[in-house]
């Protein structure tokens, strides 16, 4: 039970103070994660040599043990009892862990071979992943837990959104300005080592302030439900089980399934287009994360009231929708021979352009999507009468990890098959075709799955008005 009453809970608004530092987690999430899908193929694949099969394997064994601890942080966290909650304790515990893998990640002993890069690379990135976990899910949840209002949760949702655009660009920001002033740039491994660094400490940093500073927030979150089971595997099927019993969750995560397919083959092709495909500079790079701000901040600002106006089925299938023709847009232009050379004045703008137009509708969906689960996770309250964000969202997170990891395994294997070669730092030193077929992976073939997701996200059906009807049950119950 609350230390609130349920009525009191329902008419609670959420201070910007608290969704502020609620956000402000996200940035140290997004930091983590923009780097190492940026620059982990790049760093161990043409750097260190590791091939991209081995690269792309050692990242999806990480992500598997990710995707599997999700649901058990999940199921865990839903069951905690202690004087910091349900969800604090995880979010204090992560943040050590997390700062010294980043680090570690970056920083593998010398004269490593093949095998031996290969089990470094894993063993951190599993460390890695296993400290998000433990960040990533009790955060989601409490961010449900904070607010029954079907539009701020969307707001509450919003500043998580904008912090992991302002983490991400940061971040992206401050390692390719190192990479473009630092002797050696991205040829160089001490370079590598130095953003490791500096990303770990400041992720660090900031879990343990957001943490912090919403701790006020505790004695206002639902507690344990007393009829709730203790923990143990049999149980966490079940609950898993008990979700996949909602369609309209079926719905959502089916969507995310296709999105996250899309997702790792371009995580995994990224920096080599940048730097190989479009032939752009470090410091031409960083400038890629100040075309996000403004679009996060527009996404910031609509996404509420387009939730509100339009029910976020429409939202999310739109989101979807303008985000795959970025992304494809410009490479099947160019692949086309429809752009001018990469050297042309107009390339530049035009790839920020389509950037800011691609982070802008991720921004839209992500919010549309963490809200429209947290609707979901009230409806599973009224059917069952059991309040379990958490093994909502870690299953949510679970489809989206394991499909990404064999995503990101593709993307690996497609830079052996197309031959590309390691060890290079210009597109003169890449053949032509390998240019070409990089980008036919990365934009046409990679957007596919992503076309099915916006089937999958339109059959979503909690309106505004059902959740009305929901919210209603809820507090009908509540004053039994």
């Amino acid at each position: 039970m609350s230390d609130i009453s349920e009525a009191d809970r329902a008419n609670r608004h959420v201070s910007v103070r608290t969704k502020f530092f609620y956000g402000s987690g996200a940035a140290a999430e997004a930091a983590i994660g923009i780097v190492f899908n940026t620059f982990n193929f790049l760093f161990y694949n043409n750097v260190l040599g590791l091939s991209g099969t081995l690269t792309g394997l050692a990242v999806t064994i990480a992500v598997i043990f990710d995707a599997v601890s999700d649901p058990v942080m999940g199921s865990i966290s839903d069951r905690w009892r202690s004087k910091l909650g349900r969800r604090h304790p995880f979010l204090y515990l992560s943040a050590v862990p997390l700062g010294l893998c980043f680090f570690a990640v970056y920083s593998p002993p010398p004269g490593l071979e093949q095998f031996g890069l290969f089990i470094w690379f894993t063993v951190f990135t599993i460390g890695l992943r296993i400290s998000l976990t433990l960040y990533h899910v009790p955060h989601l949840a409490l961010g449900a837990e904070l607010s029954d209002d079907y539009k701020e949760r969307s707001v509450i949702y919003a500043y998580n959104s904008i912090f992991m655009m302002v983490g991400g660009s940061i971040a992206f920001f401050a390692a390719w300005t190192w990479f473009g002033s630092a002797e050696g740039g991205i040829s160089e491994p001490k370079n590598f080592l130095m953003v490791g660094l500096f990303i770990g400490v400041l992720a660090c940093i900031v879990v343990l302030l957001s943490a912090h500073l919403t701790r006020d927030q505790i004695p206002l979150l639902k507690r344990v439900s007393d009829d709730l089971p203790p923990f143990s595997l049999k149980q966490l099927a079940l609950d898993i089980w008990s979700c996949f019993q909602n369609r309209n969750y079926v719905w959502l995560l089916l969507g995310l399934l296709c999105f996250s397919a899309t997702s790792g083959v371009r995580e995994a092709m990224g920096a080599y287009v940048n730097l190989f495909f479009w032939e752009l500079e470090p410091n031409q790079l960083r400038y890629f994360a100040l075309a996000t701000p403004l679009a996060f901040t527009i996404a910031f600002i609509i996404t509420p009231k387009l939730n509100d106006r339009f029910d976020k089925t429409w939202t999310m299938v739109g989101g979807v929708a303008v985000l795959v023709l970025a992304a494809v847009t410009p490479v099947s232009l160019r692949l086309l021979g429809l752009l001018p050379e990469n050297n042309h004045a107009a390339i530049f703008p035009t790839l920020m352009v389509f950037i800011g137009i691609f982070y802008g509708a991720g921004a839209v969906l992500n919010i549309s999507v963490m809200s429209a689960l947290a609707d979901v996770a009230d409806d599973h309250e009224l059917n069952t009468g059991k309040r379990q964000e958490g093994i909502f969202y870690s299953a949510r997170t679970f489809v989206g990890k394991t499909t990404s990891a064999f995503g990101l395994l593709i993307g690996g294997i497609a830079i052996d098959l197309i031959g590309w070669p390691t060890g290079v730092s210009s597109a003169d030193q890449v053949a032509d075709q390998t240019i070409f077929n990089l980008g036919l992976i990365d934009g046409p073939i990679a957007a596919v799955p992503s076309l099915f997701a916006i089937y999958f996200y339109g059959r979503y059906s909690i309106s505004k008005k059902r959740y009305r009807e929901i919210k209603a049950g809820l507090k009908t119950r509540a004053y039994r």
